[in-house]
């Protein structure tokens, strides 16, 4: 006796068959690459964006000298990126269309995305910031632009920062929160239509910082509460702390640092 399965299967059964697997096979197949490309483009848009997404500001030669100074701090981090040479993200990347380098942050009061210079020096130091941009956007709140910091101190020593039209200069006497001893005020000149703005702060040496914006300047003496605590801490930086929230964005025409 011959078992059916042996028997040979009629062509046009085999031929369907064929076709039946070939079908199957490629709607694997499709189905395989559509899965592989979705998850492809979730590690290419969440938030760990690369440089494939956004063009990095360091492959600018207008920032990438600065940037190699400087290290970037954001709520957006877990940790500071200290090599900006090819890093680029959605908050922090080169717009290529008109070379400005643009720092974003969306991330509530009392968060930032910043530029801070690697050094830190002495308020006897003669050092320079200086940084044209324009505020694209900003919270219906403060926003800060550029300070002089310490690494030692839990607030800076000098901030200019923006609410609505006018543009503030805060500067803290001493190193300790909540004190009397602060001096804000306005400056005189207001954030013009187009929001450019072109901020220098700048130490001259003999324990005096000045902060000129828009052709406007101010200067003031770093106070002696600042003392032998604070030597050889002191730093600049620069982008967008939100002070409340909202959205603000900076977009650099060039950051210069002297020495």
């Amino acid at each position: 006796m011959i078992k059916k399965s042996c028997l040979p299967m009629p062509l046009s059964m085999t031929l369907t068959c064929s076709v039946l697997f070939s079908i199957f096979a490629c709607s694997s197949d499709e189905a395989i690459q559509t899965e592989v490309a979705e998850q492809n483009s979730e590690v290419t848009l969440g938030t760990n964006l690369t440089a494939k997404t956004y063009v990095a500001p360091g492959s600018s030669s207008i920032f990438a000298s600065a940037l190699t100074k400087c290290k970037l701090q954001s709520d957006y981090l877990s940790s500071d990126v200290t090599n900006l040479s090819n890093y680029a993200s959605s908050f922090f990347y080169l717009r290529e269309s008109t070379n400005k380098m643009v720092l974003y942050n969306n991330n509530g009061a009392s968060t930032r995305t910043e530029l801070r210079r690697n050094d830190n020096f002495d308020k006897t130091s003669v050092r320079k910031m200086a940084i044209s941009a324009k505020l694209e956007s900003q919270p219906a709140g403060e926003v800060t632009l550029a300070q002089l910091h310490n690494q030692n101190a839990a607030l800076p020593v000098l901030r200019v920062s923006v609410t609505g039209n006018t543009i503030y200069y805060k500067v803290n006497k001493e190193p300790v929160k909540g004190t009397s001893l602060t001096n804000n005020g306005a400056f005189t000149t207001t954030l013009p239509a187009d929001k450019s703005l072109e901020i220098v702060l700048e130490l001259t040496g003999n324990k005096y910082i000045s902060a000129t914006v828009n052709g406007e300047k101010r200067t003031f003496f770093i106070e002696n509460a600042w003392g032998s605590a604070f030597d050889n801490a002191y730093y600049f930086k620069t982008g967008v702390y939100c002070q409340s929230t909202g959205t603000a964005k900076l977009a650099y025409n060039s950051l210069v640092w002297d020495n």
